[in-house]
């Protein structure tokens, strides 16, 4: 049976209009510090994208050679896209995040407008010719999008990576302080080394990716933090601060014996544990609910009865 044309523009239109996906950067409590890095490779990616979107409305344009027909890619959808990327493009080089992000939706409502108007031109243009043209010329498309892609994904798992050590270098330099003022860090360093094991094989998973499909599963595989859906989420801020709290207030609580200040150390240590107890619950999910308020609330409950201790103590030498 012969496909009716209609049908099959319209199965060949549909896996265009696909709104091509680029690097999703998530991974909650990374430094602000690489703000501008994460910053260009979104742009990176966009330009991956851009690139894809306007070949197709071009080659729609060049294939139909009909300049009636695709006179609204011609005059306004080409254009405005141009106009778009040229926005994101001063976004990125002012290190505007906040811009880039609501130019990006503006981008993104262009593309999906030059499409429909591509899938009209070429039901008008009604050409087998045209329909096997450019499916021919999309398979080139698509190929060097997806290179585009890896590369930019490459780009952000060595990013990844980067700010992972970063946190770790920063705990241990935490850690340290900790230890020289006769604290028991034996659990913050059993944290970090875990954190750091694991950071370890999430780089030799990224570095033996040979393509974007493993690549994305590596960058999927490990969250310092709060950021993958799939429950690999190592939660590292909250782990290391309860292991600090409880550093802390272990060398405060034999400063001062009286009921007084052992009921504000009772009190810390209910807080410590109540966090300890919310966080084994979230496991290596992300937070859900209330879940994040529950451990952080804790935390800073305890923190603030041991820099209160901490007064006590310094105010009594």
């Amino acid at each position: 049976m012969i496909m009716k044309p209609t049908t099959k523009y319209s199965a060949f239109i549909a896996a265009v209009l696909l709104v091509m996906p680029y690097v999703a950067y998530a991974d909650q409590g990374s430094s602000s510090q690489y703000a501008s890095q994460r910053l260009q490779i979104q742009m990176a990616a966009m330009t991956c994208r851009n690139t894809y979107v306007t070949g197709y409305l071009n080659d729609v344009v060049t294939v139909i050679n009909n300049a009636t027909i695709t006179s609204t890619l011609t005059n306004t959808d080409i254009p405005k896209l141009g106009t778009d990327y040229s926005a994101l493009q001063t976004d990125a080089t002012a290190n505007n995040a906040a811009q880039f992000k609501t130019d990006t939706k503006t981008y993104n409502t262009d593309t999906r407008t030059g499409n429909v108007d591509a899938h009209a031109a070429i039901k008008t243009a009604h050409n087998k010719t045209v329909y096997s043209t450019l499916r021919s010329d999309m398979k080139q498309l698509t190929s060097t999008y997806k290179s585009c892609l890896f590369g930019v994904k490459q780009q952000w798992a060595q990013l990844k990576g980067q700010m992972f050590n970063t946190a770790l270098s920063h705990a241990q330099n935490m850690t340290n302080r900790l230890s020289s003022h006769g604290a028991n860090t034996t659990a913050l360093n059993q944290t970090i080394n875990l954190a750091s094991s694991q950071i370890q094989a999430f780089e030799a998973a990224v570095n033996s990716a040979q393509n974007s499909t493993q690549l994305q599963a590596a960058l999927d595989s490990f969250c310092l933090y709060n950021g993958c859906k799939d429950p690999n989420n190592f939660h590292f801020a909250a782990k290391t601060a309860i292991d600090a709290d409880q550093a802390k207030l272990n060398v405060l609580a034999a400063k001062n014996s009286t009921s007084s200040f052992q009921a504000l150390v009772s009190q810390a240590q209910t807080d410590i544990n109540n966090a300890q107890t919310a966080l084994n619950q979230v496991g290596s999910n992300q937070y859900q609910g209330t879940q994040s308020s529950d451990v952080w609330t804790n935390i800073k409950a305890a923190a603030d009865l041991i820099h209160q201790l901490q007064q006590i103590v310094n105010h009594k030498h």
